[in-house]
């Protein structure tokens, strides 16, 4: 049967068989991560529910339960059971582990937040939901630096209220909102994303500008995901190419996945030459 992953509640009520809404927006502190959810895997999850259910410790039930376990599944079991002495417990490996959940995950990440191919690497070895819950606590994150960047007096001021007139021209209904597909665009947020975008993309102003005069798209998403892609950009062509032959032609070109550019720079690059015709 082929493998996927799932979050598995800690909490002694869920344990017990009460399932979580499948509408809920991130995950519960609570939810660990389990790699397998193929029949194996899911027998240990069955395994380790019923152990969490036992009254009283009684070796005979604990060791029937672990009896139809092999050593790979009591691997598992260990880091499912070493969850529960604590999440505060020693970082010794910032790749997703059984057992980690969107908290742990999340300082995981920042340990490593400004090394873009570590996080690029990083972020290959996660599934999709685990990004999704924590990305949700990066942009949180973000959103307090934004804030406290909006509080100060810079001299890009009226340039950054620009950018966020262009932003609305374009998101109206999301700048209205403050969010877009769970993202956060406040004007403080897009703010932060202009200045973070002038700083990775090593540009002015008035070139920050006419690039989101061209398309805003790139404000829409974390501005470390845009470095990121920038960054592989630059690897593959060089930098003034990427800026004028890619950037400058098509931005929304910044939405694509760094580990994905390599392979892609050719159609990246053709892609921008017809957009940019058409300006």
């Amino acid at each position: 049967a082929a493998c996927g992953a799932a979050w598995v509640a800690l909490g002694r009520t869920l344990l017990r068989g009460a399932r979580p809404s499948p509408r809920v927006l991130r995950r519960a502190s609570g939810e660990v991560w389990m790699s397998d959810v193929s029949p194996k895997g899911k027998a240990v999850m069955d395994a380790y529910k019923e152990l969490c259910s036992l009254d009283s410790e009684d070796p005979k039930a604990v060791s029937e339960i672990m009896g139809r376990l092999d050593s790979d599944q009591k691997a598992m079991m260990k880091s499912l059971i070493e969850v529960r002495g604590g999440q505060d417990r020693p970082i010794e490996n910032t790749f997703p582990e059984v057992g980690d959940t969107v908290d742990r995950l999340f300082k995981k990440y920042k340990m490593i937040e400004q090394d873009d191919e570590a996080v690029t690497e990083w972020r290959s070895k996660m599934e999709m939901g685990m990004l999704k819950d924590v990305q949700y606590l990066i942009e949180r994150d973000q959103m307090v630096s934004a804030d406290e960047e909006a509080a100060k007096d810079l001299p890009d001021g009226a340039d950054a209220d620009e950018a966020w007139r262009l932003f609305n021209r374009k998101f109206g209904p999301a700048a209205e909102r403050g969010e877009y597909m769970g993202t956060p665009t406040r004007k403080e947020d897009i703010m932060y994303r202009f200045r973070r975008l002038k700083e990775s993309l090593n540009i002015d102003s008035k070139v920050a500008l006419e690039i989101l005069d061209l398309d805003s798209t790139p404000m829409v998403v974390d501005p470390l995901f845009v470095r990121r892609t920038y960054k592989a950009m630059v690897g593959c062509i060089g930098e003034e190419e990427a800026l004028n032959d890619i950037v400058r032609k098509h931005p929304g070109a910044l939405m694509v996945q760094a580990r994905n550019v390599e392979e892609k720079i050719s159609q990246i690059k053709t892609g921008a030459a017809v957009i940019g015709a058409f300006a």
